[in-house]
């Protein structure tokens, strides 16, 4: 994520990034579809339909969120984490300001895979109760993949998955999953069931890491001007519609996809039974989950 001076670029690897230039995504080309894959890298163009959005950090010191809105974006992921030691100091205010913006807003913890991952999802699940919660409307909180933290595969992977069931037994929605091609080595097709947010910076369309064949968001660049942000920030796509996007999103009890108007948080008492707004800071915010996304298609490249 952009910024952060303990955070890796999200970049393509040089040998990679040369050898994917002749399978780069043209004008004519069907979105969706495979238009070359060179070193096993698959290509994946946006669709029709795209919404735009920002992810920050502290780095990006107070945000006019008013403004990031009335610029034509329509959500915004913030930071809560460096793993369990760094906490975003802007992320409560950050958490608040992007609801109140009327933007459609999603929460990421920069991933340390040499770090015990239950200790830091309840970070992050302490910081976001603290800061009031889920609320039906909210995107799923995001895994940031994109550090090996000196860590063999096995062990990431067993730590990342780890993470992922922690979290999503929590909050009762399903994570999503942000890294990059370069991190294939590590992902392989362990992480396949859960959305992608990939990064890749400065592409026509983005080079997806293994085990996905489809994409929700894609991070396109992190030296974006957006009016309300000094600075370079981070700019994204989300592939589909609003509609789409709020499919996505934590619904209220007996709501369906895109019934986002409940007044106040949503929680769940200790026995699973859904409490009253009384009952905030008792618990980690949290609603009914959306519908289980559809299986991935497969992989129209395959050999």
């Amino acid at each position: 994520m952009q910024g952060a001076s303990l955070t890796p670029r999200l970049t393509i690897p040089v040998a990679l990034s040369a050898a994917l230039l002749a399978g780069a995504c043209s004008s004519e080309t069907p979105s969706h579809e495979c238009v070359g894959r060179s070193s096993e890298a698959l290509k994946v163009c946006p669709g029709a339909s795209t919404l735009k959005g920002v992810d920050v950090s502290y780095y990006q010191g107070t945000v006019d969120w008013a403004k990031v809105k009335a610029a034509g974006n329509t959500f915004a992921f913030v930071r809560v984490s460096d793993g369990k030691n760094t906490i975003d100091t802007k992320f409560a205010a950050n958490w608040a300001g992007t609801r109140n913006a009327g933007l459609v807003r999603g929460l990421y913890q920069f991933f340390r895979p040499g770090q015990d991952p239950i200790v830091q999802a309840d970070v992050l699940l302490t910081q976001l109760a603290a800061a009031g919660g889920m609320r039906p409307g909210d995107l799923p909180p995001v895994l940031d993949l994109e550090t090996v933290d000196g860590q063999p595969t096995a062990t990431i992977v067993a730590r990342a998955k780890a993470w992922l069931t922690h979290v999503e037994a929590a909050l009762k929605i399903r994570p999503i999953v942000y890294t990059a091609a370069f991190m294939s080595d590590v992902t392989g097709t362990h992480f396949s069931t859960y959305p992608l947010w990939v990064a890749n910076y400065g592409a026509t369309c983005p080079t997806m890491p293994t085990g996905w064949s489809k994409w929700r968001f894609w991070q396109n660049a992190d030296n974006g001007s957006v009016p309300g942000v000094a600075g370079n920030v981070d700019t994204n796509l989300f592939d589909g519609t609003l509609t789409d996007l709020r499919a996505m999103t934590l619904q209220a009890p007996d709501a369906g996809p895109g019934d986002a108007g409940a007044p106040g948080p949503v929680v769940f008492d200790a026995g699973g039974a859904f409490a009253s707004d009384a009952s905030m800071g008792q618990g980690m915010g949290a609603g009914k989950p959306a519908s289980e996304p559809p299986p991935l298609p497969p992989d129209p490249c395959a050999r």
